[in-house]
């Protein structure tokens, strides 16, 4: 079977969480068929190729920045420009990123024959491929963009530009992708959630999905007063999460457990998260090869997520290395997990410190989260279930008339 796998970014892990969903899908296609990827790259990333090629038969990775329009740098552009923009046509915000033309142009001149099925990841990368065969098309949604714009307005200031940009930018992002639901033979995403909110029937769920460390970590390796926050930092949603964390809820923290202390992980941290760095109780690492020690050494793993999308795989990835984790009730939507059983859910700054003071004092409770969600992971989100949900996509669209 011939497959084209279209993608916006590199599908690797090192890239962030939806470059750990694109890969363990890239994965899963190779065991399907022969894959042919097609990914623009910015060159900083152009390292991240490395762990897609042994999965692939070709590997297409045009610079990101030949395909960019005027819009970019888009903060830069007046708001005057931005209304203009926002009212003078039905496109949502992400398909005026790039040349429509040329985008469209190099997915019809690749090499080989007509793919049996063209797999893309991203539900308005699909705005770039008019041509496209719709019943062959799977299409991974991953998050609900619109859903995600919607949640980031109630955590930004409020001005007049709100109600004329971001509405009417979320408003036609959701017409977009209800219409594209209708167009494509399947739609994926992450969470029931989702599922729900799209209705429609060639909707299903593909659920995040982590390796499983074939170890738990000695406990005398733990430190009960680190907490943990890893993500792609220069992710919005995840530097509002820090910035949360550090201004809002380690100084309650602290005030109690003056030995606590939080590690922010991931690579490209943007300024602000830099200056969080004290080097006593915040400590930003930037890229690191692995993470593997910092959950190792976590007492607990936070994600004071307020706004985005999709399912955290943060979460899944503590879950897996048997680690107790504190959340918001939006860092952990969409995920099948029991408040008290799999972790502590905590929505306000008092209520959020509370609830890490009392597991950084109680390890049989840091264990028995630990341990519950360890095989969460196992029974819903562990390799085996994505590949073979992935299959049964794949198996289901050749098998249709």
């Amino acid at each position: 079977m011939k497959i084209l796998f279209i993608s916006w970014f590199p599908p690797s892990p090192r890239f962030s969480g939806s470059g750990l969903r694109t890969f363990n899908t890239l994965r899963a296609l190779a065991t399907c068929g022969r894959v042919t990827l097609f990914t623009p790259v910015h060159e900083r990333h152009r390292p991240l190729l490395a762990d897609c090629e042994p999965w692939c038969k070709e590997v297409v990775a045009p610079d990101i920045l030949s395909l960019r329009t005027s819009l970019w740098p888009i903060d830069q552009r007046t708001r005057w420009d931005k209304y203009w923009d926002t009212i003078r046509t039905l496109e949502p915000l992400a398909l005026r990123y790039y040349d429509f033309a040329e985008f469209s142009r190099m997915v019809r001149n690749l090499s080989g024959e007509t793919p049996d099925l063209i797999w893309v990841y991203s539900s308005w990368l699909t705005g770039y491929l008019p041509h496209l065969d719709w019943q062959r098309v799977v299409v991974d949604f991953d998050a609900l963009f619109f859903r995600a714009m919607r949640r980031a307005m109630q955590h930004t200031p409020w001005y007049g530009s709100k109600i004329l940009f971001e509405n009417i930018e979320s408003w036609k992002q959701e017409l977009f992708d209800r219409r594209l639901c209708r167009r494509a033979a399947q739609v994926l995403v992450c969470s029931e959630d989702d599922r729900r909110i799209l209705g429609y029937e060639n909707v299903r769920v593909l659920p995040n999905s982590v390796d499983l460390p074939s170890k738990p970590p000695f406990e005398k390796v733990e430190d009960p007063h680190r907490l943990v926050f890893i993500g792609k930092m220069d992710y919005e949603p995840n530097i509002d999460a820090a910035l949360y964390f550090c201004k809002s809820i380690l100084p309650h923290i602290r005030n109690v457990e003056a030995r606590a202390h939080v590690y922010i992980v991931g690579r490209e941290p943007s300024d602000e998260i830099r200056a969080l760095h004290t080097g006593t109780d915040v400590f930003v690492t930037g890229a690191v090869s692995d993470v593997t020690p910092y959950f190792n050494t976590a007492g607990i793993v936070i994600a004071p997520i307020r706004f985005g999308g999709g399912t955290r795989i943060k979460i899944l990835e503590a879950f897996a290395h048997r680690k107790a984790v504190v959340s918001t009730t939006t860092g952990c939507e969409g995920l099948a997990v029991h408040d008290g059983v799999h972790l502590h859910r905590a929505d306000t700054p008092r209520e959020f410190a509370a609830k890490c003071l009392a597991l950084m004092t109680d390890a049989s409770l840091r264990r028995a989260l630990g341990r519950a969600g360890r095989e969460l992971v196992e029974s819903h989100y562990s390799q085996d279930v994505f590949q073979r949900t992935v299959r049964r996509c794949v198996s289901d669209l050749v098998s249709s008339p």
